[in-house]
């Protein structure tokens, strides 16, 4: 693996604050690592999806200490799977070195993988925890904008985290932000036909704002229909800078003095 590069590069530096390197091949990790670190990418950090993966996630923070942090949660698809020994298990494993956040949780009513009711069980167990353990969230939302305020607001004020690949309208936004949540964008940015997320986009304070990839998913614009990876964060993070009328830099800037603030991170 390189070394990682310092913030004296004269290029924009980037944190990827949402990539799921435990969906990549494990002989693959170095390699796409290492195209993000040439990419100006120093730190990536990691979720879970559920207790599948779990083990995978803290490994591969294990192999790459200081470039990869971990997430680790129940997402909604897998909300049926929160019994109470993977609760246990759960628990257990967020006293593991490099864990940041619980994450990735939330609500996906698109494709129903998990009941409605085991979804918003699972959500409220884990922000609880959250609350329990003084951790961040990482918060899924899909199609579940009026189920996921409505338990966002029941612990309204006390919550750190992060509504990820946000797609909700500018209203929404500050919705959000009113309950001490940040705001992550993803490649949907640069879609030619997502005018809605780039609205959004500008409706979000850049004191909120993170940058993400969520790879494999959503790769942005010009990798759209590739497997998407961490080092395409800097396309999402440029695209957005223009969205905003702002320096590149000053968004790389700004993103990674985000992202260390919300979970915890070494500037």
């Amino acid at each position: 693996m390189r070394a990682m590069m310092t913030s004296d590069s004269a290029r924009p530096i980037w944190i990827d604050s949402h990539a799921h390197l435990n969906l990549f091949e494990v002989e693959e990790v170095g390699a796409v690592l290492d195209r993000a670190h040439d990419a100006g990418v120093e730190q990536v950090l990691v979720p879970a999806t559920g207790p599948k993966d779990f083990d995978r996630t803290l490994e591969i923070r294990q192999q790459y200490p200081g470039r990869v942090f971990a997430a680790l949660g129940v997402h909604p698809h897998e909300a049926s799977s929160l019994s109470s020994d993977v609760n246990r298990r759960l628990e257990r494993a967020l006293e593991a070195e490099g864990v940041v956040a619980i994450g990735e949780i939330g609500l996906d009513y698109h494709y129903m993988n998990s009941p409605r009711e085991d979804q918003m069980a699972a959500f409220r167990r884990q922000l609880d925890l959250a609350l329990e353990r003084d951790l961040p969230v990482i918060i899924h939302n899909r199609e579940s904008w009026e189920d996921m305020e409505l338990i966002l607001r029941e612990r309204e004020g006390r919550l750190r985290g992060v509504c990820h690949s946000f797609t909700e309208n500018p209203e929404r936004v500050q919705v959000v932000e009113s309950m001490g949540l940040d705001v992550g964008v993803s490649g949907m940015v640069s879609f030619k036909q997502a005018g809605n997320i780039r609205e959004m986009a500008r409706a979000i304070s850049l004191e909120r704002i993170l940058v993400e990839t969520d790879s494999p998913f959503l790769a942005p614009v010009p990798h759209r229909g590739k497997r998407n990876e961490p080092a395409w964060v800097s396309c999402v993070g440029e695209k957005l800078a223009d969205v905003l009328g702002i320096d590149v830099e000053e968004m790389a800037r700004i993103s990674r003095k985000n992202t260390y603030r919300l979970f915890g991170l070494d500037s």
